[in-house]
């Protein structure tokens, strides 16, 4: 008899450990209801809350209760292996969530589901989400990097807008003669984001064991190659020709002295074309990312978020969040989540119905990042770094700070380079 009552206290233990609920909830009508949070604020949430509305409108089998969360991921941390976790939710770190233990992958979704046809989508979008060549997550707000520009400001010093600087030396030239009073030629944020992308565009490798994307997680940096070199080189340079604007880390720094008109230049999120389109009180152009001299550009790294299904639901529950995450990865969805936000679509569909391809049309602006992602060829360098570690992004971050402090750059990455090994090896 103990031995039984051992046995059954162990199972409920079991099953109260494994998070899956027992019971579907549903409306009065019979709806499935299920939960997705999301991190958006601003006219980005506005937007996102139109298209929940649309989709509970148009769906006789499933409600939507969405949530803005300030942290996703920590939120996770607590509750994804529980029944208080949502069904649907938006995260970023594919490294992380795909080890959890508390989500299904998208691909046996996919599998599972004739209807769907993943050939929709863009290639590049689908191998910069995958890791160990699994699809675990659904894409879905895409943003690319691209370089923003006053054009005010170049025709005022000459620079010709219509050729913008493709080059890292045209950068540099570009930046000399844009730099002038109070506004600076050129600057990018002091962070890791763009030194990634800046390895990306000439298709190599941030760490090796391909950037940790299929299976074997990266043990050493190529920081302190002669591609990371050249990057710090070249920042290095005009930061002594005083024509880098130092704004720090903030990316909220350097945009406002961009909208402010006191930087000429810059690399941001295509994210924030429609807030530029939308505020700016100038005209502005974008173009793709520089590369360095002599070298072909591959592509860039891709950005956002992406939405995760979690196994802690009912069954019934993880496929009314697989219908859920199919609306929103449609062709009439992205069309109007991209022409509203500035988002790529990751359904190559979207971009020839409205309202998308009327925005298109009117702003080359917001096309550009369509461009510059249909570009980008798939590889391992051109889908970034898959990597959890948040003190090797914080070790690189404080090396682009010392750099445009004037530290000496080769002492500077021989210590940053065996900084990030070590941590890479614990």
């Amino acid at each position: 008899m103990k031995k039984l009552i051992v046995l059954i206290a162990l199972v409920l233990i079991i099953a109260g450990c494994s998070g899956n609920s027992s019971e579907t909830t549903t409306t009065e009508d019979g709806k499935t209801v299920i939960s997705f949070w999301h991190n958006l604020d601003g006219d980005n949430a506005v937007t996102l809350e139109g298209i929940i509305d649309n989709f509970n409108e148009q769906s006789d089998t499933v409600e939507v209760n969405a949530s803005f969360q300030d942290d996703v991921q920590q939120q996770m941390r607590t509750v994804g292996a529980t029944d208080s976790a949502p069904e649907v939710f938006m995260g970023g770190n594919t490294a992380y969530y795909s080890q959890s233990g508390f989500i299904r992958p998208i691909e046996e979704m996919i599998d599972e589901d004739s209807d769907f046809d993943i050939s929709t989508m863009n290639e590049a979008v689908i191998s910069n989400h995958s890791l160990d060549e699994t699809l675990y997550s659904m894409p879905f707000n895409v943003f690319v990097p691209l370089l923003f520009y006053n054009v005010e400001i170049f025709e005022e010093a000459g620079v010709d807008p219509d050729n913008p600087p493709q080059t890292f030396s045209e950068i540099q030239e570009a930046a000399g003669t844009l730099t002038a009073g109070d506004v600076y030629g050129f600057s990018i944020p002091l962070d890791t984001s763009f030194i990634y992308n800046f390895f990306a565009v000439q298709n190599e490798l941030v760490f090796n064991n391909d950037n940790g994307r299929l299976g074997e997680e990266p043990s050493e940096t190529n920081l302190n190659t002669p591609t990371g070199q050249n990057i710090y080189n070249w920042i290095n340079e005009m930061n002594e020709n005083g024509h880098f604007g130092n704004y720090g880390r903030e990316w909220s720094n350097m945009q406002l002295a961009f909208s402010s008109g006191e930087l000429a230049m810059y690399p941001d999120s295509s994210a924030v074309t429609g807030i530029w389109l939308e505020t700016l009180d100038f005209e502005f152009q974008t173009a793709p990312l520089p590369v360095p001299d002599g070298e072909e550009w591959a592509g860039v790294n891709q950005g956002g978020s992406q939405l995760w299904l979690s196994n802690q639901g009912t069954e019934e529950e993880q496929e009314a969040g697989w219908e859920f995450i199919k609306f929103m990865v449609s062709a009439e969805t992205q069309s109007e989540w991209a022409a509203s936000t500035g988002y790529v679509p990751v359904t190559q569909e979207a971009v020839e119905i409205d309202p998308l391809n009327e925005a298109y049309n009117e702003n080359e602006q917001l096309k550009e990042a369509y461009d510059a992602l249909n570009n980008t060829n798939p590889s391992e360098a051109t889908a970034g770094p898959s990597i959890e570690q948040l003190e090797v992004s914080e070790a690189i971050a404080q090396s682009f700070e010392r750099l445009v402090q004037g530290e000496d750059i080769e002492s500077l990455l021989e210590e940053t380079e065996s900084e990030i090994n070590e941590l890479l090896q614990k």
